[in-house]
């Protein structure tokens, strides 16, 4: 819990001077990771909330030749929320993850961050295996679920979990550089549920760089 704290509030202050428990009580005793998730199914509430609805996109995408950050991904946010890339990224890593850039919800009234991770190393033909390699950065990751997904038209692998008991969630995408993370963390669960829109936005409308 320390390194993994401790590594994220580095990078918060680097980029600052450089630049929701289940919805059944079948789910809250079936935390157990699956060993075959299958095809994305749809589920309202939590754990993975896909009633709620995208955000409005801004103007600003994130991702090409440009913007703030550079990938091998674009996707929209919404207004106000502030893109940075992250510079030294490998001093912040997580497992097979390295931070590239950083879009802070401050600004539009929410504490929290989407994260953009590339990864690095041999990457497991199991996605799983590289989101778990991910979490065991974290100190006590509990109730993991994992599915099979589509980031827009992109194949994806998904992953949401709790953290001393504040929701987390991570979706792994598929580029033709190689796979991209994106993340969603916030100061507790409410603000996890009040940015998940911004997270659906960014879900639903990645693309590759035209």
């Amino acid at each position: 819990m320390i390194r993994r704290t401790a590594a994220l509030a580095a990078l918060t202050l680097t980029l600052t001077a450089g630049c929701a428990r289940a919805s059944t009580e079948d789910q809250k005793a079936s935390p157990a990771p699956s060993a075959s998730p299958t095809a994305s199914p749809v589920v309202a509430g939590p754990p993975w909330y896909d009633d709620v609805a995208p955000a409005t996109a801004a103007t600003t995408t994130v991702g090409p030749e440009g913007s703030a950050c550079t990938l091998s991904m674009t996707f929209s946010v919404p207004a106000k929320w502030k893109a940075k890339a992250v510079k030294g990224g490998a001093e912040f890593g997580l497992g097979p993850a390295v931070p590239l850039c950083e879009i802070d919800a401050k600004p539009a009234g929410n504490i929290g961050f989407l994260r953009v991770w590339q990864i690095t190393g041999a990457t497991p033909l199991n996605p799983q295996d590289t989101v778990d390699k991910y979490l065991a950065a974290f100190d006590t990751p509990k109730e993991q679920q994992y599915r099979r997904t589509k980031a827009g038209p992109l194949d994806a692998f998904e992953a949401t979990w709790t953290e001393d008991g504040e929701r987390k969630r991570a979706i792994l995408v598929s580029t033709l550089y190689g796979k991209l993370m994106i993340t969603l963390g916030g100061l507790d669960t409410e603000e996890f549920e009040a940015m998940l829109p911004a997270y659906q936005l960014a879900k639903s409308s990645a693309n590759l760089p035209k």
